[in-house]
């Protein structure tokens, strides 16, 4: 699950001493760091369809040789102070400048960014990324849900919102518009495997679910009848 740290310490004096936690900050192995909303997120590292997803995307895009694939990198934007890491974002593919090799990716310059959902993260790409990446302007946001096998797809960034979603289920095509203007194919995306009945049954205090008949009850040993007992 995410764990999360938020200094207790007003934010409006000392947002960038969270910044400053966060960038030197030991990040575990297997775990990922974010700064979302002044609050520090470790995550841990998806399951394997996780990065299998992101790979998909990264394999539709790259053949567009007018935008740069770029998975599981930090940016930031010049008038927040948060620090999130997509999943996936596109940027306009520009010369190759070292200077810039000490810097997170520019977020205003993300014309498309992506999360895909896991247990721990749920909410954060959900609603609070929503909220971040509208404000950052990104003009489209994907939510992909591997538990549900659906996509949910964000434009028109005003303010903290997105003006318009459309949710759609695995294996339908996506139509992104501009500044994209291109169709993501969905067909190969996977949902997790459903977990069995026993494992529902064990998480659940060992209850049958519902519709599950119950296993009969033991017949009751005889007892003895009392007047017949001998002192």
């Amino acid at each position: 699950m995410a764990i999360r740290h938020r200094p207790k310490i007003q934010r409006a004096q000392t947002e960038p001493n969270v910044r400053k936690v966060f960038e030197e900050l030991v990040v575990p192995g297997g775990f990922q760091a974010e700064l979302v909303d002044g609050e520090i997120i470790l995550s841990p590292s998806g399951k394997r369809l996780h990065w299998l997803l992101i790979w998909a995307l990264i394999q539709r895009f790259a053949q567009h040789s007018q935008w740069q694939c770029v998975a599981e990198q930090t940016v930031e934007h010049p008038g927040f102070q948060d620090l999130p890491e997509p999943d996936f974002f596109l940027v306009p593919k520009t010369a190759d400048d070292p200077a810039h090799d000490a810097e997170y990716y520019p977020a205003d310059q993300i014309l498309f960014a992506a999360e895909v959902v896991s247990r721990s993260n749920a909410d954060k790409d959900k609603v609070r990324k929503e909220s971040l990446y509208a404000k950052f302007g990104i003009p489209l946001y994907l939510v992909i849900d591997p538990f549900e096998g659906q996509c949910v797809l964000h434009r028109e960034p005003r303010g903290s919102l997105y003006d318009d979603k459309r949710t759609l289920p695995f294996g339908e095509p996506i139509e992104l518009p501009a500044p994209l203007n291109i169709t993501l194919s969905t067909d190969d995306f996977r949902t997790y495997p459903k977990r069995d009945a026993r494992r529902d049954e064990a998480s659940d205090g060992g209850r049958p679910r519902a519709g599950t008949p119950e296993a009969p009850s033991p017949p009751e040993a005889p007892q003895e009848d009392e007047e017949a007992q001998t002192d």
